[in-house]
């Protein structure tokens, strides 16, 4: 297993950021390690001073559970075998927009999480930069057959 680089930390944040300002949203960055610490945070001009936190539980979420927040949403619900976890650690986000790193072994390396803008444009906004450093993009439920 490898850690991120600090060059991926950086590409991450202002890919996603000037994604974001491209498509008009002041969206924050963030991207936690394989521990959930934070490696990077970064806020444009004008960003709400909520994005930032909402940003590190999504990439907190989506390195701890090793899957994208918009997945996680589906095991919380009630019924679900995860419901009753987001009263467990106040860190759970179940908000899309947060997705984990994997490294070219398949080992989780991180999670970057996005928010400032609709649900679609934080998706792309953690997608712009994961695709240009060749990280894995397309995940699927693992609790579905």
């Amino acid at each position: 297993m490898r850690e991120l680089t600090l060059d991926e930390v950086q590409t991450l944040l202002t890919e996603g950021v000037a994604c974001a300002q491209g498509m008009g949203f002041p969206s924050t960055m963030a991207v936690v390690d394989m521990g959930g610490m934070i490696r990077g945070v970064l806020r444009p001009e004008k960003g709400r001073i909520a994005n930032p936190e909402i940003a590190i539980k999504k990439a907190w979420t989506s390195a701890a559970l090793h899957r994208p927040t918009e997945l996680v949403r589906e095991m919380m619900v009630p019924g679900a075998f995860g419901y009753g976890l987001t009263h467990t650690d106040d860190r759970i986000c179940i908000v899309a927009g947060g997705f984990p790193i994997f490294d070219e072994e398949g080992d989780i390396i991180g999670g970057v999480g996005a928010s400032g803008g609709p649900i679609e444009a934080d998706v792309e906004c953690c997608l712009v930069g994961m695709r240009k450093l060749g990280f894995k993009t397309d995940f699927v439920d693992p609790h579905k057959k």
